[in-house]
């Protein structure tokens, strides 16, 4: 079956116009790494019998609860996949750490083991944003390149030292991605200030995440407890595009040596045995499409098979209605179809 052929189910249940199947839903927890799970597959099946797609979760602080993220296993498992879930703590508390990485190949490792989830030999890898980047490179490792048959990556990055400027740049369109990073990354080049105002960040991040708005915000109630300074710095931040940009340098000349290096693909992809995915928004305002483009050249260059589409119909990760953006269909038809067109073969 051609790949876009593959995908139009998936499309079609997204668009609310073909029903999804009836599911089977568990919650579980996965007895190496203790980590909290969802279990999604077609009502009258066996998950042993279906290929599995292990979804991981964005910065969301609703974590696996964050319905955008149930929504996307729901539809894959209705297309006849056996589709698991995991919860990272870190990744859904909003930190930036190294160790996801590791955190996501034992997820890999434990999830192709566990022969009760799947068929035991197909297993996808799928996620979105900074979860994309650092699970392909998990992915490529020694011990998870023959464990992971195909993967899908939806607005990922390639290169963490040019994928930080472009989020500062782009503050006016989406700052949502400016607050987790000055979540993590203020107390190293502002220490003095920074106490007060991570949690100003944190709750600005979930204000954005939540669409918490008006009396619902938290993050303005928590400023105006803060310092005079930490005000200050607060509205410069917001209204000086100038200042912004000049942070972006200050987060990237402070961080630990390794660290940008350390979370690139550009500079950590190892060898995958698997083709690749990728799928980006045209007009993403949190990681430049650029960013896929510089993923699809890497990938060329070391002979792994790929396709790679933009895309009109979803920004960062998120779907717009496809009614309105019907010429952003065929990509999404060409890259999800390819994903599970390689992963049932």
């Amino acid at each position: 079956m051609k790949p876009y052929v593959l995908a139009l189910p998936l499309i079609l249940s997204y668009a609310g116009i073909k029903q999804k199947k009836s599911l089977e839903r568990k919650e579980f927890t996965l007895s190496e790494t203790g980590r909290r799970s969802f279990l999604f597959y077609p009502k009258n099946t066996e998950p042993t019998s279906l290929p599995g797609v292990y979804i991981q979760h964005g910065m969301s602080a609703m974590g696996i609860d964050d319905q955008r993220i149930i929504d996307l296993a729901e539809n894959i498992a209705s297309t006849g996949h056996s589709v698991i879930l995991p919860e990272l703590p870190e990744v859904k508390g909003l930190k930036i750490e190294e160790t996801t990485i590791s955190n996501i190949q034992n997820l890999m490792i434990e999830i192709h083991s566990n022969k009760q989830l799947f068929n035991g030999n197909d297993l996808g890898y799928l996620s979105a944003s900074f979860s994309a980047g650092m699970g392909i490179i998990a992915a490529s490792r020694s011990n998870t390149r023959d464990k992971i048959k195909s993967s899908m990556l939806i607005g990922g990055y390639c290169n963490f030292l040019e994928a930080v400027p472009f989020v500062f740049s782009h503050y006016e369109v989406d700052p949502y991605a400016v607050y987790v990073i000055l979540y993590n990354m203020l107390h190293r080049f502002e220490p003095e200030i920074a106490e007060e105002l991570q949690i100003v960040y944190y709750e600005a991040a979930l204000d954005n995440g939540l669409k918490r708005t008006g009396q619902n915000a938290k993050s303005e109630l928590q400023l105006q407890k803060s310092s005079s300074r930490a005000k200050e710095f607060f509205q410069q931040v917001h209204l000086d595009r100038t200042f912004r940009i000049s942070l972006a340098k200050q987060v990237l000349d402070t961080v630990p040596e390794k660290m940008p290096e350390n979370l690139s693909p550009f500079y950590q992809l190892e060898m995958l045995s698997g083709p690749v995915s990728l799928l980006h928004g045209k007009t993403d305002p949190v990681i430049s499409a650029e960013e896929s483009e510089k993923l699809a050249l890497l990938l060329k260059g070391k002979g792994i098979p790929y396709v790679h589409r933009t895309s009109t119909a979803l920004t960062h990760g998120d779907s717009l209605p496809l009614h309105s953006q019907i010429f952003g269909v065929p990509a999404l038809l060409q890259t999800f179809g390819s994903f599970l067109h390689w992963l049932d073969q």
